[in-house]
């Protein structure tokens, strides 16, 4: 159902429904003033459901079943005005917020002023009364985005005892393999549990993977081509020494060449790919989210080494009715960070922080092995609950990162059991191959609610989800679900045969 037709839906649903209806709302949130789309804007109800704009300033809201024609719709973000709509009047797909700016020095903040320095201590007391850190029912949505391209992939063979790993086989291997590659995988659910690593339960609705599974395909069949290669040359006995100059590995052959068959049935084979799937999903949550708070203080490093950090109050504005202050953070010495805190004013409460790195967080460079992350972004952004506490509602990291491996590299078969010489099969090889990498997670939490630990203790996961494969992207996909709102990118996701 489009937005714009809302009103004249609205009133034939409430009259055949008894004052309650379902819908669907997709729309744009954008500056009242310059018509520039607001990232990040949270879209609410009084209930606690909601959702988050994405960086275009687009969202998609699911109203619960029992909404009533009475109840309002709410869309604030930092520096704007809070706007308030009927639900029964919704009319437009586009929302304009105006800004409220406020000078800094024009008003004294709860009859204190307080330093750079102050707030961000301040920001560090007393967190478990101000945050909800126990345990909770979330309703979730997460996107993974990943991008992959192979800069330089080549292979010289200067040796080789088994013939079928000569360099016109390499060769053409090396061909196949895909320059680029992108995938996008998204799950909607309710993940049960607190900040810690084992308290976390997850049940899952639904699952989507946007990828390329021809290119996925080339992968799997050139593992498979080697498995078959070896399960031809090498002894199951035997073992691998890998080395690189002076660098070197022991392998098993059963780590590489397992001779293990799958005696599952398809039902039983389902099930643990279902259960396989749930518990990377929710090993991907829980690294998220354990890492927001270390035992009763945040587990940023701007603020738990925030001696490292310059920090300066720029400005003042409001979160609804809440005073925010502002304050832009930069590195002193060797920190790698720059960007922006968003503190309650009244109650000394981190709202959201956002960052980049200004320099590589990690540089390694010897001996022709090379890795230089060169890029870290994130958003963290929470909301109040219905209990007066803040909770999470919107993560998102970006990370990237350029590798290189250009060495000689010896794979040596080796067998103790076999009589006679103990090195069975070589080869050598001159590999130089660089690859970059990007990867970003986004979490959105629409609805947070308190557990007690009797409920939680009774949740039993069933592994029932598996995800979608989609060639393209799919608008009506998550029809009928709260989402962060796709970028171009991922619209513009299509397969090419």
């Amino acid at each position: 159902m489009k937005p714009c037709l809302t009103s004249f839906f609205v009133s034939c649903l409430l009259f055949c429904s008894g004052h309650s209806y379902t819908q669907e709302l997709n729309a744009l949130v954008l500056d009242s003033l310059n018509q520039n789309p607001i990232p990040f804007a949270s879209i609410y109800l009084k209930s606690g459901s909601g959702a988050v704009s994405n960086e275009e300033g687009r969202f998609r809201l699911q109203f619960p079943h029992d909404v009533r024609s009475e109840d309002s719709l709410f869309i604030s973000c930092m520096g704007y005005e809070t706007v308030k709509h009927s639900i029964a009047q919704l009319q437009d797909s586009i929302f304009y917020l105006p800004p409220k700016a406020i000078a800094l020095n024009s008003v004294i903040l709860s009859n204190r002023q307080m330093d750079a320095d102050a707030i961000v201590k301040a920001i560090q007391e007393n967190i478990p009364d101000k945050y909800e850190l126990g345990l909770t029912q979330k309703k979730v949505f997460f996107r993974e985005t990943s991008h992959s391209t192979f800069e330089r992939l080549t292979v010289k063979i200067k040796k080789t005892s088994i013939a079928e790993f000569h360099q016109v086989f390499w060769d053409s291997i090396l061909t196949k393999i895909p320059k680029t590659n992108e995938y996008y995988q998204e799950f909607a659910g309710t993940l049960y549990g607190d900040f810690t690593k084992d308290n976390q339960k997850l049940q899952l609705d639904k699952a989507l993977d946007l990828e390329d599974k021809a290119k996925s395909a080339i992968f799997e069949n050139t593992e498979k081509l080697f498995d078959t290669l070896l399960k031809e040359n090498v002894k199951s006995t035997s073992y691998f020494k890998v080395r690189t100059g002076i660098l070197a590995t022991k392998i098993d052959a059963d780590d590489i060449n397992s001779s293990k068959k799958d005696t599952l049935s398809p039902e039983e084979l389902d099930l643990k790919r279902k259960k396989i799937f749930l518990d990377s999903r929710r090993n991907q949550l829980t690294n998220v989210l354990k890492n927001l708070f270390d035992e009763n203080e945040f587990n940023f490093s701007v603020l738990n080494k925030a001696s490292k950090y310059h920090f300066e109050v720029t400005d003042l504005t409001y979160l609804g009715d809440t005073p925010v202050y502002i304050l832009d953070f930069k590195p002193k010495k060797n920190a790698e960070l720059k960007g922006k805190l968003f503190v309650d004013a009244d109650r000394m409460t981190l709202l959201r922080v956002e960052y980049k790195n200004v320099k590589n967080t990690s540089d390694f460079d010897l001996l022709g092995i090379s890795f230089h992350q060169d890029l870290k972004e994130a958003i963290v952004q929470f909301k109040k609950t219905s209990n007066g506490k803040y909770s999470i509602e919107y993560f998102e990291i970006a990370s990237g990162f350029q590798g290189g491996f250009e060495r000689p590299l010896v794979i040596t078969e080796k067998n103790k059991v076999v009589k006679g010489r103990n090195t069975q099969n070589q080869l050598k090889m001159d590999l130089d191959l660089a690859t970059r990498q990007y990867q970003k997670y986004q979490l959105v939490v629409l609805e947070t609610t308190p557990l007690s630990q009797e409920a939680f203790d009774v949740i039993k996961e069933e592994p029932t989800v598996l995800p979608v494969n989609l060639t393209q992207y799919d608008a009506s996909f998550w029809e009928g679900y709260s989402i962060i709102e796709p970028n171009k990118a991922i619209k513009a996701f299509r397969v090419v045969e």
